[in-house]
């Protein structure tokens, strides 16, 4: 699940699925509606675009859609982390450049750490004074 706005999110899109990343759900606050006819070209006719965004919103899409991990900016991560969602961070002040190929190969390894982090299963299982318990 994707939530950024304007020209970011058909961007972003158009380069994960070009990393054979399905996109479920984008955020298009700030989106132009050329920026929202690209989105639909890529994701299709049914793409789910939230005009607005909210911590609720964000995780009800996030959950009702299966998603595997939010990328987002750093304004969203806490509300993410809270959850026990990976998180990915997409802000311009990010640490990595996501520009040309190179910035591809960057995203696609972020990506991966992000998804593959031993701390996702560890966080959403019982304590080990709780492991009776369901």
């Amino acid at each position: 699940m994707l939530y950024t706005g304007g020209v970011k999110s058909w961007s972003v899109i158009s380069a994960l699925s070009e990393l054979g990343v399905e996109t479920i759900a984008t955020g298009t606050k700030k989106s132009t509606q050329s920026d929202k006819n690209r989105i639909v070209e890529i994701m299709g006719k049914d793409a789910v675009m939230l005009d607005e965004g909210g911590a609720r919103l964000l995780l009800d899409t996030y959950y009702r859609s299966n998603a595997d991990v939010m990328i987002a900016g750093g304004r969203n991560m806490y509300t993410a982390l809270k959850a026990r969602l990976p998180f990915l961070d997409i802000n311009q002040e990010r640490e990595h450049a996501y520009a040309g190929y190179e910035g591809m190969i960057t995203m696609a390894k972020e990506l991966c750490r992000t998804i593959e982090s031993p701390i996702w299963s560890a966080v959403n299982s019982n304590a080990p004074w709780n492991k009776d318990r369901n």
